[in-house]
C-alpha cells in the first residue's frame, strides 16, 4: 500500500510538469509557475489541492487539464 501513494504522487508530479509546473525543492508538496509576472501556486495535502492565482481563468484552465487525468472533485473556495 506505501507505493500506491508514491505512485499517484510520481502521476501527479508528471503531469502538473506537462503543464510547465515546477516542484519547490524546499517542499515536494509545492509546485510553482510564472504567468506573466504573477505566481501561481498548487500546494498538495495527502489527495487535496489547493490552487493559489488572483486570474480564475488560469486556474479553471488548470482543474479542466487535471481533471482530463484524475478524477476530481470541485470544491470551491477553501476556508
Amino acid at each position: 500500500m506505501k507505493q500506491v501513494s508514491r505512485e499517484w504522487y510520481l502521476k501527479l508530479r508528471g503531469q502538473l510538469e506537462e503543464l510547465s509546473f515546477k516542484r519547490s525543492d524546499a517542499n515536494h508538496g509545492v509546485f510553482t509557475k510564472i504567468i506573466g509576472r504573477k505566481l501561481f501556486v498548487i500546494a498538495i495535502y495527502v489527495d487535496n489541492f489547493l490552487l493559489f492565482l488572483s486570474n480564475i481563468g488560469h486556474i479553471r484552465t488548470v482543474k479542466e487539464d487535471l481533471k482530463r487525468h484524475f478524477k476530481m472533485k470541485d470544491l470551491k473556495k477553501a476556508s
